[in-house]
């Protein structure tokens, strides 16, 4: 391979900035991919995939989209002003099919042309689920449809969310053609769609976690052969432990390493090509992350305290909820700067993380003793870690 062939497959295997589009570059999330599988093969059965950002979903939304051979696939990515009815009316307007009509007068011929299902619901003033079903009720079984609606987050509509938990309801009882895919930031199946027990029968739930070591490796390792790039094992385990389970993060450190590397002429992905993927990585990524730690460490005598007690919130030991207490804090402050200090020593300052002056970077979970606190934003945690190993 050249160096533009190299390039051209290095921004498919390793994507930070969009998700990936192909099957051949998506590693990883085989659990997860299975499961939704498992629900399209279920008759009268539907799939909800959450969980935080950056997590991985969009990816996966776009495998499912192009992988199957025998499922007309469509995908709506939603946003704010989307209603129940514009919704369906953009998934419908990208299902095509002929339609055809008798000519006028002896021996004319009938014509054809391609409409869109969009117009069949053209006519309905107010669309009901029942309409919906009966449209795709009316294509016959030979037909089979799954509608994944991507970023079902941004529905701020809420009688939206209720006629999507109806019709998913609905479908279940009274079609067999059809799937739909709901994917969306939550921390629940309720955040995203609603509290209805009715759909726990119908609606296969597919939590997307953050990544596992392994699933971690694999990215890094199928990545690089495809680059005939091969990888000092410490600097692997780095790059794992820096992206604190985020795809994101794990794409973000190997395109840029990869990419000296490429430039260099070189096939061997050591520690200078780890440093220098750390500033370009922190260079190219969200500047929402960079403004918030800057106000989160801002401080007129000592902003290493603030940095410190950052990393030792990044470096703590997470419990099932993504949560770390005081003394996880504590702990690790003193690993990092050889201290003994005391929850009480540090307790001010991690309160204060919780507040607008020092940018919310925190949430505090709880009262008392029993508090708890998370980042507002989870990818802030990998963030850090590079913030504080750059060189």
């Amino acid at each position: 391979m050249d160096k533009a062939q190299r390039k051209a497959i290095l921004n498919q295997a390793f994507s930070p900035t969009q998700p990936i589009q192909e099957k051949d570059f998506f590693f990883g999330r085989m659990n997860q991919l299975m499961k939704v599988i498992d629900a399209i093969n279920e008759k009268g059965q539907h799939a909800i995939l959450y969980g935080e950002r950056g997590v991985g979903k969009t990816s996966l939304a776009n495998i499912m989209y192009k992988s199957y051979t025998n499922i007309y696939p469509v995908k709506i990515t939603c946003d704010r002003r989307h209603t129940f009815r514009s919704l369906w009316e953009d998934a419908f307007d990208k299902i095509q099919y002929s339609q055809t009509t008798n000519g006028i007068g002896f021996n004319a011929q009938n014509k054809s042309k391609m409409v869109s299902m969009k117009s069949l619901i053209s006519s309905y003033t107010d669309l009901k689920t029942n309409q919906i079903v009966d449209i795709l009720n009316n294509l016959g079984n030979d037909y089979k449809l799954m509608f994944i609606f991507d970023e079902f987050d941004n529905i701020d509509d809420l009688n939206t969310k209720y006629f999507f938990a109806d019709l998913l309801k609905s479908l279940s009882d009274n079609n067999i053609n059809t799937t739909v895919i709901l994917v969306g930031i939550a921390e629940s199946v309720e955040d995203l769609i609603g509290s209805h027990q009715s759909l726990e029968r119908c609606l296969k739930q597919v939590k997307m976690p953050r990544m596992k070591k392994e699933e971690c490796e694999e990215i890094i390792v199928n990545g690089l052969k495809l680059l005939d790039i091969k990888i000092d094992k410490i600097i692997q385990e780095k790059i794992i432990e820096f992206s604190s389970g985020f795809p994101h993060y794990i794409h973000l450190l190997c395109k840029y390493g990869c990419l000296e590397l490429i430039e260099n002429d070189k096939t061997y992905f050591s520690e200078p090509y780890l440093n220098i993927a750390i500033n370009k990585g922190i260079e190219n990524t969200s500047e929402q992350l960079r403004i918030t730690f800057r106000a989160a460490i801002l401080s007129s005598s000592n902003n290493g305290k603030w940095k410190n007690i950052l990393y030792a919130c990044a470096n703590s030991e997470l419990d099932e909820f993504n949560s770390f207490t005081t003394s996880d804090i504590v702990k690790e402050y003193n690993k990092i700067t050889q201290k003994a200090s005391n929850n009480s020593n540090l307790h001010y300052c991690i309160n204060e993380l919780t507040k607008k002056n020092r940018a919310e970077i925190l949430t505090k979970l709880g009262k008392g003793r029993s508090s708890r606190y998370t980042f507002k934003n989870p990818m802030m945690r990998a963030f850090i870690k590079l913030k504080m190993n750059a060189k």
